[in-house]
């Protein structure tokens, strides 16, 4: 990845912006040189995610472990498939990164390609409560190389891997949680609370 595609800056932190590409880091990706194989196989993308368990939880629990699927889980499906209509059911109109990651997997399906990700982790460090059912999750991410293939299964473009923090805002709506915002910010940086920034 390179920091998932579609997030910006923290200042419109209630409309987080998704980076396309990849990874939701904001920074510029730099790209890795590509072997190409003369008979190449497009590897097989990653299953469409079941709901996790405690989906259904409200509080610090359900919304962290909703902040976790949709940043591992679900995007990393999106970019691989180009398969965006979960992700749009569960985003909030108003959501910039999530805009931005479905504008993506349609670019990736117009040009007739799509991405591979190796490794995909993230861990929260921070809970914050916005009110009973929003809440803003902060998150250390880091992915492996990332790789753009041609449906073919030429490998055109790859991207190093990425490490930074992504806050995200998730709001519970009935029995499903949503993605509310995304910001991406450098690994190591001190992440301001949402409340500060909004």
């Amino acid at each position: 990845m390179r920091g998932p595609v579609g997030l910006v800056g923290l200042a419109g932190m209630v409309a987080l912006v998704g980076v396309a590409g990849c990874s939701p880091g904001g920074a510029a990706p730099t790209a890795a040189s590509v072997s190409v194989s003369s008979s190449p196989a497009l590897p097989e993308p990653v299953a469409s995610p079941g709901l996790p368990e405690h989906w259904a939880d409200t509080g610090e629990r359900g919304a962290s472990v909703a902040a976790v699927w949709f940043v591992r889980d679900l995007y990393r499906y999106v970019v691989e498939t180009n398969d965006w209509a979960q992700w749009q059911a569960l985003s909030e109109p108003g959501c910039e990164f999530c805009t931005n990651t479905t504008q993506a997997a349609q670019q990736g399906l117009a040009d007739g390609t799509v991405e591979r990700l190796t490794s995909v982790q993230v861990a929260v460090t921070r809970v914050e409560e916005l009110n009973p059912l929003s809440y803003a999750v902060l998150m250390d991410y880091a992915d492996g190389v990332t790789v753009v293939h041609r449906l073919d299964g030429t490998a055109v473009e790859s991207f190093e891997p990425s490490r930074g923090q992504l806050l995200v805002v998730m709001h519970l709506v009935g029995t499903d949680w949503q993605l509310r915002e995304g910001q991406w910010f450098d690994e190591g940086v001190a992440v301001p609370t949402a409340g500060a920034t909004s």
